[in-house]
């Protein structure tokens, strides 16, 4: 039997901690505008995936996640795997309690209690395209989705730091924590020579940095995707070639401007599917700023498997090259 309540999946640790008062707030907001729900709370890493799946198998086809990006990434991810109905049958919603929220940034998703039950009362709906990565993970084959950005070289060995930095203290806070964890690493760092294969093309060379986009934004307001279209099945690649340390802080600001393609050095190009691979080893794979496992990599997409309610529907760029 169907269940018409939405079903609220909540992740107390979000926002380094405080998201089980930012909850109180919302919940209080969903009460005073009588929408009916039911509230899990995660406990652990993997728990939003297991209780997605027992919300479908129970019946319950509104789901929300209350949390960062990675508790929408878990949702995702549950949903993707659970086999009790088929995903567009499902309606999901996501309130940004994190650091990032670099998702609910492109379609424009409040973050004051009030003025996202407005959104959820408000039921815009929106066919979502999703990202599929097959990649090693712990030395075996697997798969992991994803709605936003994923990537390897820089912004993968990122995603490892900011697991690392989490479970520090006394870390800068909001935008100011990626721009932290961009510049920890950066003289360390050395460009991965990488394999690429797509559109019938293969590529051999030293990457600094490299996204596969379904949506624009990353790392808590970077624009490295600014014509990226959710709903067209296709990805937009940006390649940042291995350039010098002073190039990187030079045209950092560019990347949260979404001008970065004034440098020669970073390019963009589309496809429906792309593999990566690392010379000589493997390099780690992000996507939606979590760490997700390793490369040999090969990301697919699934054109509107997902529908979500947003705050507005993303203003349509031509892709220009």
């Amino acid at each position: 039997m169907t269940n018409n309540r939405w079903l609220f999946i909540v992740n107390p640790a979000s926002a380094n901690g405080t998201g089980g008062q930012k909850w109180d707030a919302l919940e209080r907001a969903l009460q005073q505008a009588q929408i009916p729900i039911q509230v899990w709370h995660s406990e652990y890493h993997g728990h939003i995936e297991q209780l997605v799946d027992r919300a479908c198998h129970e019946g319950y086809r509104k789901l929300a996640s209350f949390g960062g990006d990675g508790s929408l990434s878990a949702l995702v991810n549950g949903v993707m795997t659970q086999k009790s109905c088929p995903t567009n049958e499902l309606l999901l919603a996501h309130y940004p309690s994190g650091t990032g929220n670099d998702w609910c940034r492109f379609f424009k998703v409040p973050t004051e209690p009030k003025q996202w039950v407005e959104v959820l009362k408000h039921d815009l709906r929106f066919a979502h395209d999703v990202g599929i990565i097959d990649l090693m993970k712990n030395g075996v084959e697997a798969r992991h989705y994803f709605v936003n950005i994923a990537g390897v070289a820089y912004e993968s060995m990122c995603a490892v730091l900011i697991e690392k930095a989490r479970k520090g203290s006394s870390l800068p806070k909001g935008k100011w924590f990626y721009d932290y964890i961009v510049f920890k690493g950066l003289l360390s760092f050395q460009a991965p020579e990488l394999i690429l294969k797509y559109n019938g093309k293969r590529s051999q060379q030293k990457i600094f940095n490299l996204c596969v986009a379904i949506c624009r934004y990353n790392g808590g307001g970077m624009l490295p995707a600014p014509f990226a279209d959710p709903t067209d099945g296709i990805f937009d690649v940006t390649t940042f070639e291995d350039m010098p340390k002073w190039m990187v802080i030079r045209d950092y600001p560019k990347l949260r401007a979404g001008t970065i393609f004034k440098n020669p050095k970073i390019k963009t190009f589309r496809t429906t599917e792309i593999f990566i691979d690392k010379v000589g080893g493997a390099d780690h794979v992000e996507a939606d700023g979590e760490y997700v496992g390793q490369t040999p990599a090969t990301f697919s997409t699934q054109q509107k498997a997902l529908q979500f309610v947003i705050g507005a529907v993303p203003e349509h760029k031509a892709f220009p090259f």
